[in-house]
């Protein structure tokens, strides 16, 4: 069923309209069974989004069918309490220009293996207003690639590190066949250095040019780093 849902909804958000963003998420529930879910954002007339959303909510049987309207502060901290403070987190993700049946399959299997209830692998799409804007435009370069995969481990003991660490490290080896090599900064943990080439690719010897410029000390490095250069 989780892969006839993630089907359902690569077919519906790709012909989305602009004031519709959504997710697909791999999750556990409160009693520790595992779900698949679907988050959605309707940024404009209430009746439209009705409309618009009638797709993804008459789809299968929801266990639970919780959309309604809301303001949109209480929309961006609908999932704080799925990440409270003191757990350790550790975030892989990779860049994908199609969603195709056999990586929606190789996803599925992924989150199968799940080694924490606290953990999520977490389905994006980024098309519409922002695809359509030119990749030379902003230093983001990967504007024909939607779909951005995230592993997100998420645990509480320490001495786990390790498990989780290596299980959302193999979820992005695992689909690499089906990437671009490419990645969201903001969806990274700890990298090598050569993750800047892959997060800004032909725009990073511009951008190590404004850093030549305004930071030529590289006083701003406590991040992923962008060097001025020799």
């Amino acid at each position: 069923m989780a892969v006839d849902v993630i089907r359902h909804f690569r077919d519906y958000i790709t012909s989305a309209p602009d004031e519709l963003t959504a997710y697909a998420v791999f999750l556990h529930g409160p009693d520790g069974s595992p779900l698949v879910g679907l988050i959605p954002c309707y940024c404009g007339n209430v009746s439209d989004g009705e409309r618009v959303l009638e797709p993804l909510r008459k789809f299968g049987s929801p266990v639970v069918d919780g959309i309604q309207a809301m303001p949109f502060p209480v929309m961006q901290s609908l999932l704080s309490p799925s990440f409270p403070n003191g757990n350790h987190h550790y975030w892989k993700s990779t860049l994908q220009r199609e969603l195709t049946d056999d990586a929606i399959l190789a996803i599925v299997e992924h989150a199968k293996r799940l080694r924490s209830p606290l953990s999520f692998v977490v389905l994006e799409h980024y098309g519409g207003a922002a695809g359509r804007v030119s990749s030379d435009a902003t230093a983001f370069p990967h504007r024909t690639l939607p779909w951005d995969i995230l592993f997100l481990a998420q645990w509480t003991d320490p001495a786990q590190t390790d498990v989780h660490r290596d299980w959302a490290r193999s979820g992005e080896e695992m689909l690499r066949p089906f990437s671009q090599n490419a990645h969201l900064l903001s969806a990274l943990d700890a990298e090598a250095e050569d993750v800047i080439q892959t997060a800004f690719g032909p725009n990073l010897a511009r951008l190590a040019g404004v850093k030549r410029k305004y930071d030529p000390t590289n006083f701003f490095r406590v991040n992923q780093n962008i060097k001025s250069g020799p």
